[in-house]
């Protein structure tokens, strides 16, 4: 699988930095990231035990500049949850988030490993392959 290294960072900061945030005030805080499979699927996760959310408005969370908090309960201008779904799906992955108000977020998301996943997700092409570095021989 190949993705762009400074994209995928963005996305995994803002979801860390997310789960940081909303699970700071809890006495102990827990954040776990791993890798499960959904439905034959790998899906990454970042996974808190913060406020969470209601689920019932989980269709603005990547909307750029929604909010699920009042401004003054959290900082933060709203666009970083519409970030990472937009690096996801660069990589003809999809994103979604599990929660219940207090009991923490889950953010699972996934990439296409292939070609032809690359295509069932209707995005034209996979990013180019990474750079190749060169042999010292050739590099002479």
């Amino acid at each position: 699988m190949w993705t762009d290294r400074g994209l995928q960072r963005v996305a995994l900061t803002n979801l860390l930095e997310n789960a940081w945030k909303y699970s700071a005030n809890e006495p102990r805080s827990v954040i776990e990231v791993g890798l499960v499979q959904v439905e034959g699927e790998s899906a990454f996760f970042v996974r808190d035990n913060g406020c969470g959310f209601d689920m019932s408005y989980s269709e603005k969370l990547f909307q750029p500049f929604q909010r699920l908090h009042a401004v003054g309960e959290f900082e933060g201008t709203g666009v970083g949850l519409a970030t990472v779904q937009r690096a996801v799906r660069r990589h003809g992955g999809e994103i979604w988030g599990e929660s219940s108000v207090g009991e923490g977020a889950t953010f699972y998301f996934t990439l296409a490993t292939d070609e032809r996943s690359w295509e069932q997700r209707g995005t034209a092409t996979p990013p180019p392959p990474p750079p190749t570095e060169p042999s010292p021989r050739e590099a002479n």
